[in-house]
């Protein structure tokens, strides 16, 4: 969901410009190291407020609202992305027992700082910059949408009737969305990680949809692989999750939507919302 990306990118942020403070302490300027120093402890404070909630808002479909999320359907899988919460947490702990620690403190609260680092640039990597691309598409559909709404109006005659000067085929629909061809990668969060897919699409149709890379257990992996198929013959992303390996085949599912989201040219894509949060892990 978008809110989820916002608070990623604003934990980020606030990494970022904590890190900062390191380098305005090494440059050897004063006031650039004065202001760091003022603002580090809050928008250190800002970083695990904003990391929490995209923690727990992370996994939920695209269409998800805050009256229908899962609550934290990722937040405790093996990721990168729980990874940099548990060493922000561990920055702050680090922060707070300093006395105790003494001059063992500082050595370990920059070490943890250039692991913070490490996880958070594999942890882009992994999901890639999705923000700029479904504020894009939102955008592209909204001026898409008011461009057919002023065509439909159409030239009247004298007596006041719609005249239509041509006939043209209907565009070809995939779950709901007319899309341009060309070959898609998106990416979701699977069981134990990161899934991400490469999908092609011919004619307006997905005629293939293959898998890049996962972290998930290759025996329910294998069996969520099927609903890739289903996509395909269906031509819907509004498809059924694989019993007993519904984490991944609801990631696939979300992978192959987050794909799309730069094909579609006109209307919405439509997906099924899965609730992750009534389910047993396996």
């Amino acid at each position: 969901m978008l809110l989820s990306l916002l608070l990623a990118w604003l934990a980020v942020l606030c990494t970022v410009f904590t890190v900062f403070k390191f380098f305005a302490r090494i440059s050897g300027n004063r006031k650039l190291n004065r202001f760091f120093a003022r603002h580090h402890i809050p928008f250190g404070l800002l970083l695990l407020l904003f990391g929490l909630l995209h923690g727990v808002l992370a996994g939920n479909m695209s269409t998800a609202t805050l009256q229908n999320f899962t609550f934290a359907p990722v937040l405790f899988t093996l990721n990168w992305g729980t990874a940099c919460l548990v060493l922000a947490i561990a920055l702050a702990l680090t922060y707070v027992f300093r006395k105790k620690l003494k001059k063992r403190w500082m050595p370990a609260h920059r070490v943890l700082t250039v692991l913070l680092a490490v996880c958070l640039t594999f942890h882009l990597l992994n999901t890639g910059i999705q923000i700029f691309d479904r504020l894009a598409s939102q955008t592209r559909s909204a001026a898409e949408e008011s461009t057919e709404t002023s065509e439909t109006g159409g030239d009247q005659n004298e007596t006041g009737t719609s005249e239509e000067t041509q006939t043209t085929a209907p565009a070809v629909s995939f779950s709901g969305a007319v899309l341009t061809d060309g070959t898609y990668q998106g990416s979701a969060d699977g069981y134990n990680g990161t899934i991400t897919v490469s999908v092609t699409v011919s004619g307006g149709q997905v005629t293939d949809i293959a898998v890049v890379s996962n972290s998930d257990t290759a025996r329910f992996f294998d069996s969520a692989t099927g609903v890739l198929t289903d996509i395909e013959e269906e031509q819907s992303l509004e498809v059924d999750t694989v019993t007993g390996a519904t984490f991944s085949s609801a990631g696939l599912i979300q992978a192959t939507y987050n794909a799309l989201q730069n094909a579609v040219i006109s209307g919405t894509l439509q997906v099924n919302s899965v609730d992750l949060s009534a389910i047993r892990r396996h």
